[in-house]
């Protein structure tokens, strides 16, 4: 059954007022609280010496994950298509996001987005130029497909879940493979001193946090 927005009552989520410098970033704002059937906060970030803008966004739905996930695979939430050919996911972000580069001359991306449920947060960190409008619709089907592994059976719902996080091999110095679908970090309300949890997509798996690290 499709979503119905509901009153945003339950949150303290505020529009935060967009630089007009940034063109066309309301209506861009405007296509995500509808697809994603959300209330969004934005910050804009200039970094002069490079002379571009870095976005920060933050949704906020007023419903649990496991229901947005059965609406993410009825193609009822988010804007997402899926192309029953080659499993390509495309969305209404990605082009509206693209429209939103091109008006400000490709001096525009987004860093970090978070997508905060009733339950749970999803926060997914740039890797590379334009990764988030590319990987998204990618990011939460694999956010589906491993749902019964990273809460434990269904026993455990992580608070937070940090998207990536990558194994640091030599500690000092090394070179990333840049990938989001590698580990996650996760926290859980159980854990008592809060440390993250690593998830690995790979081996289905929970592991040890130690030769681990996030990006800033």
């Amino acid at each position: 059954m499709p979503f119905q927005k509901k009153a945003a009552s339950n949150f303290n989520a505020r529009r935060v007022r967009t630089f007009e410098s940034v063109e066309g970033l309301d209506d861009f704002v405007k296509v995500l609280e509808k697809d994603f059937f959300a209330n969004a906060r934005v910050k804009c970030q200039y970094h002069a010496d490079k002379e571009k803008t870095s976005l920060i966004f933050d949704l906020y739905c007023n419903f649990g994950l496991t229901e947005t996930l059965h609406n993410f695979n009825n193609g009822t939430w988010g804007g997402f298509s899926v192309d029953k050919k080659d499993t390509a996911i495309s969305s209404s972000f990605d082009t509206a996001f693209n429209n939103l580069s091109i008006a400000n001359n490709n001096e525009i991306d987004i860093a970090e987005i978070s997508l905060h449920f009733r339950d749970t947060s999803i926060i997914i960190a740039k890797i590379y130029q334009y990764s988030i409008p590319e990987k998204l619709g990618e990011i939460i089907s694999k956010v589906s497909e491993h749902f019964v592994h990273f809460t434990k059976g269904l026993t455990d719902m992580p608070y937070e879940i940090f998207v990536p996080v990558f194994e640091d091999k030599m500690k000092s110095t090394f070179e990333l493979d840049k990938n989001y679908f590698d580990y996650w970090g996760l926290y859980f309300e159980n854990d008592k001193q809060h440390d993250v949890v690593i998830y690995s997509l790979k081996s289905k798996q929970l592991l040890h946090k130690e030769d681990f690290f996030f990006l800033d």
